[in-house]
């Protein structure tokens, strides 16, 4: 792989999910008593390309393909259409040694500590499994793999022999990290891995994946719906939006000068102290469904600066600076980024100094 390469590379993804029918239904809908079930358009045609060692932060509300759009790098759930390449190969074609060389080097971490582990096994069991079966390390020295394992992700080696429910959802977590990280992987996608942990564990999960990335050098996707997390761990974020990447730009770029609407709404929500006197809301309107999108921009029906473009025309995704990029037809593409529709505190103070 050249340093221009990617390490992944999503090329026009679209992944559609049917429900399946019994006989019954079958029967029912071939004399008109029954309708067709709809299709969930889960990935409308979503590219995205992850640099190694990079951590790119993939946003949205729930409902919005980002999970899907995780399993799908994983090589776990197969495309409706388009090409996911790791490292410049087709991961729906790689067989035998290769297609299994690629499922060890890529692992996920789930939001639900407790359901993504088995209740009926030990800690010892759970972290050594994996390695144990793929031949990775012998029968005889899986205890101080787990051990040291353990060790590494802040869990005491003394709890080897505990089961999940006699841990906390923060230790949970780390036997998830630690159950990723056995098999030696170099990719890590995680999806919503600490949204079902308090703030303070959070933030110790979050600190922990930041060391862990900068000791073994992983890649990691990292998918939140919270923009304050995605913040402090990403090198790049990108926003998507009814199965649509909205808009993609370094982390830094995204909160000084964030260019389409939902991505300003996103970021006027934030709660920060020097907005104390701020009313909170959540961006008008409901997400539409999945089985019916809108038609041209999937966000006009809640954009405040909506026209006629926007409610027949699919805005393509177009660079507007040096790797930012957006998709909305109110952006020229180029140049000046125009002003937040929702100016922050950081924007205008951005703003003041010249930086915009």
């Amino acid at each position: 792989m050249t340093d221009a390469q990617p390490m992944i590379e999503a090329a026009g993804v679209i992944k559609n999910f049917r429900r399946k029918t019994d006989l019954a239904e079958r029967i029912a809908m071939r004399v008109g008593l029954a309708q067709e079930p709809g299709t969930v358009h889960a990935l409308d045609d979503v590219s995205l390309s992850i640099r190694r060692g990079e951590v790119v932060g993939l946003v949205g509300e729930s409902g919005c393909g980002k999970s899907t759009f995780g399993r799908a790098v994983a090589g776990m759930l197969p495309l409706t259409g388009g090409v996911v390449r790791r490292n410049g190969q087709d991961i729906a074609k790689l067989k035998g040694a290769e297609a299994r060389a690629m499922r060890l080097a890529t692992q996920i971490i789930f939001q639900d500590p407790m359901s993504s582990l088995n209740p009926r096994k030990k800690v010892l069991e759970i972290i050594g499994e994996a390695p144990r079966l793929h031949g990775l390390v012998a029968r005889g020295g899986v205890r101080n793999l787990v051990e040291g394992l353990m060790d590494q992700v802040g869990l005491d080696p003394a709890m080897i022999n505990r089961y999940p429910h006699q841990f906390s959802g923060g230790q949970r977590q780390r036997i998830g990290i630690a159950r990723a990280l056995a098999v030696n992987p170099d990719f890590l996608i995680c999806d919503e891995s600490i949204a079902a942990l308090d703030v303070s564990i959070q933030a110790q999960v979050i600190n922990l994946l930041v060391r862990l990335r900068q000791d073994l050098s992983l890649t990691l996707l990292f998918i939140s719906h919270d923009l304050s997390v995605v913040r402090y761990i990403s090198d790049r974020v990108v926003i998507m939006y009814l199965g649509r990447v909205v808009e993609s730009a370094p982390t830094d770029r995204v909160f000084a000068a964030a260019r389409h609407p939902y991505t300003q709404a996103l970021l006027e929500e934030i709660p920060r102290i020097d907005r104390r006197g701020h009313r909170f809301s959540s961006v008008k309107g409901e997400i539409p469904s999945p089985m019916n999108p809108p038609g041209g921009c999937h966000f006009h029906p809640r954009c405040p600066l909506a026209m006629d473009r926007c409610r027949v025309e699919r805005p393509m995704l177009k660079q507007a600076g040096r790797d930012h990029a957006v998709a909305c037809h109110l952006d020229g593409g180029f140049g000046r980024p125009k002003p937040t529709l929702f100016p922050t505190q950081s924007t205008l103070q951005a703003a003041e100094s010249g930086l915009l």
